[in-house]
């Protein structure tokens, strides 16, 4: 008994269930949309630069015989945005837009599914990419298995509707609220058709349960990359705290709530931001960019932002609304303190004042006040930036993995 995953675009989460399935003999495909050989992806003669890009798209967790790729509307979707060319990746209804992409993969799974031939007992989707999948399963007898990484749409929208409200400045910063009462509805038929939902954090589960009742949710909270092997980033006496943010720079990460506390800061501080420009921003999130105290990276492949981790003292996160934040076990791993709030996986992984702090959302007062405690009390600073690094030694990938096989091979045997 095997599975088909489907994802898009693919990211740490998707390659370990990959790595869970194979390693317990049961991955039947992995489709997806742009993808290359890992022996390309990694070939010499390629700039390191470009090499860390195109390892993105690689994906050695499964074999390039059990591949299967949809290319044309991802890569015409990436040119189109280093090309600044609007009209293709248009919300929802560009030929290559995010929902383009992502409806097109899903389409053509349910046909692979329709077909003879194709092995799979159980199929393995996650949001925005599994409504005609599941279509398909459910006709052909399959188990149909719904992976949702970010809180239920309602919970989602009416946090966005609340910030926009109460910084209508940010509100076209916050793409969701652009989203159509069709892609709505196509997500709750997702929901719908799925006999298993799995999901990585305590808030998901309950922004499920506040529209779905008690229908049972599988909580698996994601693995962190292995420990960095250098010592954390001391501070030397009297020197700025180094923070780190990851994330697009938009309010439904927190952005304006982290401006804020750092106008309320009197200690000495430097800023590193890692993560993407919105099209459209207010005059703060400039203003921010040009303090020559802000070093700005823009979008940044992984190895790079574990990088300037490893350089920081402290990680912000105070997102508004998250389904895991994969940064925060990033930032574990690195040895950095995070701070970041009850509406990601924070509650679920952190110890408070061990190896970081929660603090509520739209609270820079409280933000501002945890860096101050962090700048104050360096020894303690260092001691939660020790005791983040054994966090991410005991959450390995390796036991997400076996968690997520266990569940889908269980769920196959039963049916």
């Amino acid at each position: 008994m095997s599975a088909l995953v489907s994802h898009p675009t693919g990211n740490a989460n998707l390659r370990a269930v990959l790595r869970g399935l194979d390693g317990a003999g049961a991955l039947a495909e992995f489709w997806t949309t742009f993808g290359l050989p890992a022996r390309l992806a990694q070939a010499g003669w390629l700039p390191e630069r470009a090499r860390r890009r195109l390892a993105q798209r690689s994906f050695a967790e499964a074999s390039w015989a059990q591949t299967r790729i949809r290319p044309w509307r991802e890569a015409a979707r990436l040119a189109a945005r280093g090309a600044h060319i609007g009209t293709l990746t248009r919300h929802e209804t560009g030929w290559a837009s995010v929902d383009g992409v992502y409806c097109d993969l899903d389409r053509a799974v349910a046909r692979r599914l329709r077909a003879r031939g194709c092995p799979a007992r159980a199929v393995y989707a996650y949001e925005d990419g599994a409504f005609e999948t599941f279509l398909a399963a459910r006709d052909t007898g399959r188990i149909r298995i719904y992976d949702l990484p970010i809180a239920h749409w309602h919970t989602l929208r009416r946090l966005l509707e609340e910030e926009a409200e109460r910084l209508p400045e940010w509100a076209p910063t916050m793409e969701g609220l652009r989203d159509s009462a069709e892609k709505h509805a196509r997500k709750d038929g997702e929901i719908e058709l799925a006999d298993h939902v799995i999901v990585a954090s305590s808030f998901t589960r309950d922004s499920l349960r506040a529209v779905m009742g008690d229908r049972p949710v599988h909580v698996t909270p994601y693995g962190c990359p292995p420990p960095a092997a250098s010592e954390p980033a001391r501070r030397a006496e009297g020197a700025p705290i180094e923070l780190l943010f990851a994330g697009h720079l938009a309010q439904r990460k927190g952005i304006a709530d982290l401006i804020a506390a750092l106008d309320l800061l009197t200690v000495d501080w430097r800023l590193t931001l890692a993560g993407p420009r919105p099209a459209s921003a207010p005059p703060a999130l400039d203003d921010l960019l040009a303090d020559s105290r802000v070093t700005w990276l823009g979008a940044v492949p992984h190895t790079t932002l574990m990088e300037r981790m490893a350089q920081a003292h402290a990680f912000v996160f105070p997102s508004i609304v998250e389904g895991f934040g994969m940064v925060i076990t990033e930032a574990l791993a690195a040895g950095l303190p995070v701070i970041t709030t009850p509406h990601t996986a924070g509650p679920d992984i952190l110890s408070e004042g061990i190896d970081g702090f929660i603090v509520p959302i739209r609270s820079p007062e409280t933000l501002a006040d945890r860096i101050t405690r962090l700048v104050e009390d360096e020894p303690r600073r260092s001691e939660m930036a020790v005791a983040a690094k054994v966090k991410a030694q005991e959450m390995t990938w390796a036991r997400y993995e076996a968690q997520v096989a266990d569940l889908v091979t269980e769920w196959m045997r039963a049916a």
